[in-house]
């Protein structure tokens, strides 16, 4: 495996007459992997010829004409044997050239990383903008491939011109990488998987937020909600807020525990409240399909669960969801979906629903009769099934890639049907108006529940 430290020369040059030579040491966190013969340099470039050269890999050089010229007399007065021209690459400290060596260096630059399998990064000295420059290419490299880049070395001043702590910047890119990933899953719950930590708790962070992401972007809610992943992501979110390090985006921290603690409520409520509540927040973070399709969904388990406290559909509910829990074949026949989609369509067209197969979950004219029977005596339920057919046509309009509405239009039909729904199923709740449902008692109502 080839691997290079790669430094900017600067222009520390020898000590003045009387003046002793800076102290270096590690921080707690590279002496774990590196130690320092002595502790007395010029400056960096002496510190990783001396200590590096041998035990890490080659070492590559960015240098001026009056940066190469200082170096090399501090390489002499510190009796190293080093040639700066062997290797790195020449940059103009002409002023007027500067602003032309911009797109060069950082071509350059990528060229001599892309020489190496790992690399050290030295940013302690150098010239004007290109330590910047070079910083900022390497928060790009480490998003592209984390690996390569093993260590940024950066000396710290303790005391002005005599004491300096070499640190790992790449600690600080960590925490970069993880304040970008806490933004982002904070507004859309994405997380980029290019995005690599050398922290172990940022890492399982990282792993358990994707796998959120995941289940939560397919729709793919009831092992999320009813499962322990939300519960880790918490623990370990409510870990990483005692870090003294991530204070400056706290608050992203806190935003992300409130909101999952919001969802995993969500198992709490009835199925269709679920999906009600979760299109709402799909619908702000800029996901219409899955906002319009959840809200769809959600009328499906409003009709069975309201349905189902007619005697005859709650048996067959509960019947039909033994069934599921046993796994029973096919699946396509006993799904929830099979439930919700008989159902949502019977109440739709009613007389000219057809029962097509007796394992189906209206397999029979009974239940389907029943249905009906009851359906007559629901206030409002002309609206009711022209929401439903509204939202329908809009659903398989976008899922089908048909739509030629601008998403400005979309979101004032979704909040339409949105405000549609609020007022016939939770305001009025009306599939609680029919007379033989005001008859019930409520144990009764508690009996015939499915749920």
């Amino acid at each position: 495996m080839k691997k290079a430290i790669i430094t900017i020369l600067g222009m520390i040059g020898l000590p003045r007459e009387g003046q002793e030579k800076a102290e270096y040491y590690l921080s707690d966190s590279l002496k774990v992997d590196f130690s320092l013969k002595k502790d007395r340099y010029t400056n960096m470039l002496p510190v990783l010829v001396d200590n590096f050269r041998d035990s890490y890999g080659a070492i590559e050089s960015i240098y001026t004409v009056d940066a190469k010229k200082t170096q090399s007399e501090v390489l002499v007065y510190e009796n190293l044997d080093f040639k700066i021209e062997d290797s790195g690459f020449y940059i103009s400290n002409i002023e007027g050239e500067s602003e032309a060596q911009y797109s060069f260096f950082l071509e350059k630059y990528n060229e001599v990383i892309e020489k190496y399998d790992r690399v050290i990064i030295d940013v302690s000295h150098g010239f004007r903008h290109l330590p910047i420059l070079a910083t900022v290419n390497m928060i790009m490299q480490n998003i592209k491939d984390s690996k390569k880049i093993e260590y940024i070395f950066f000396a710290k001043e303790i005391e002005k011109f005599s004491k300096y702590e070499i640190v790992d910047l790449k600690e600080y890119l960590d925490l970069a990488n993880l304040s970008f990933m806490l933004s982002t899953f904070n507004q859309n719950y994405t997380v980029s998987s290019n995005i690599r930590f050398k922290n172990p708790l940022y890492r399982e962070i990282s792993k358990e937020l994707a796998e959120f992401s995941h289940h939560f972007l397919s729709n793919s809610l009831k092992p999320l909600i009813e499962g322990n992943l939300i519960s880790k992501i918490i623990d370990n979110l409510e870990k990483l807020q005692k870090d003294k390090s991530v204070i400056n985006f706290k608050h992203y921290i806190e935003d992300i525990v409130l909101h999952l603690e919001e969802i995993r409520q969500l198992k709490y409520d009835s199925e269709w409240e679920k999906l009600y509540k979760i299109s709402k927040i799909m619908d702000k973070r800029g996901y219409q399909l899955n906002a319009i399709t959840l809200l769809f969904e959600a009328i499906g388990f409003y009709c069975l669960e309201s349905l189902s406290h007619i005697e005859i559909v709650g048996k067959r509910a509960k019947e039909y969801y033994g069934f599921i829990e046993k796994q029973k074949k096919p699946e396509h026949i006993y799904s929830s979906y099979t439930m919700t989609n008989q159902i949502r369509t019977l109440v739709k067209i009613q007389d000219r629903f057809h029962v097509s197969d007796k394992r189906l979950f209206i397999g029979n004219d009974n239940i389907k009769n029943r249905i009906i029977e009851y359906l007559n005596d629901v206030n409002q339920i002309a609206k009711f099934e022209k929401l439903l057919q509204d939202l329908e046509a809009l659903r398989n309009n976008l899922a089908h890639g048909n739509s030629s509405r601008a998403i400005g239009d979309v979101k004032k039909s979704y909040q339409s049907y949105l405000s549609r729904f609020k007022d016939l199923c939770i305001d009025k709740d009306i599939f609680s108006t029919a007379k033989e449902f005001s008859k019930m008692s409520s144990i009764d109502r508690l009996n015939n529940k499915w749920s």
